[in-house]
């Protein structure tokens, strides 16, 4: 029985994550790895905005706000850490990575937002060279940028990431997802009442969605039906499955 990347205890062949290089990884442990990264980064994002209105407004702070210089450096090490190690293993997670965006935006800084087909600056998606259905990871080495134009040329026409098929035991969300998708296609918003697991109540999220991705679960189905966009509350791209969205509505504004 394989040992878990993480944690180095067994891991179970059905219901945990067995990676493309070969390791496994309990799901609880990835989760783990995603709430306590989330922890940090809205512990630093709110200093960082304290410290922005502190130079504008005298606000008075609670001790309970502050935090030392050395919790900052020692956080900061913590999250350095945390995204290493994650983004090991999103290089080889069976399906596309959370931080998908981030991977788009290091290719766009490090190369220009060049087609990697027809050469040309041009607004660029992010795709395997080589699909995860045919042995291909999510490594930076096996993904590239490419134009619309380029994309329908070469795969067929029709939105990049309209490939995406609801699995037949995810038919339960066809509604959401033809709403979501239809605004996924005309760059629209979406607004929905969101539960997270340990929540006592909904939170309204409104979100520029990007694509949808299955994320292992140790359930089960496998795998758990989410959207990734850019969620306005939290300013940053994340990740929110479907079967805790409620009220979905596609905003025209």
């Amino acid at each position: 029985m394989p040992y878990c990347y993480v944690c180095k205890q067994f891991t179970d062949y059905e219901y945990d994550i067995a990676l493309s290089n070969g390791d496994f990884l309990h799901t609880s442990c990835l989760i783990k790895l995603q709430i306590r990264e989330d922890e940090i980064e809205s512990v630093l994002r709110k200093q960082n905005q304290q410290l922005i209105l502190s130079l504008f407004v005298q606000t008075e702070v609670t001790d309970e706000e502050v935090v030392s210089e050395d919790e900052i450096k020692t956080l900061s090490s913590e999250l350095q850490k945390l995204k290493g190690i994650l983004f090991t293993i999103y290089d080889f997670l069976p399906s596309w990575p959370p931080d998908w965006n981030e991977r788009r935006q290091y290719l766009i800084q490090r190369n220009g937002s060049i087609c990697s087909y027809c050469e040309k600056e041009q607004h660029v998606y992010l795709i395997h060279e080589i699909p995860l259905c045919e042995e291909g990871t999510n490594e930076l080495q096996n993904l590239e940028l490419i134009c619309k134009t380029c994309h329908e040329n070469t795969y067929g026409k029709g939105d990049i990431f309209s490939s995406f098929t609801l699995d037949p035991d995810q038919s339960e969300f066809t509604e959401y997802f033809k709403e979501i998708q239809d605004a996924i296609d005309n760059n629209q918003r979406i607004r929905f009442a969101y539960k997270k697991p340990k929540a006592k109540s909904c939170m309204t999220r409104v979100v520029i969605p990007e694509r949808f991705l299955n994320i292992p679960n140790n359930r089960e189905s496998g795998k758990t039906l989410c959207v990734e966009g850019f969620c306005e509350l939290r300013q940053d791209i994340r990740v929110f499955a479907l079967e805790r969205m409620q009220e979905v509505e596609v905003l025209d504004y």
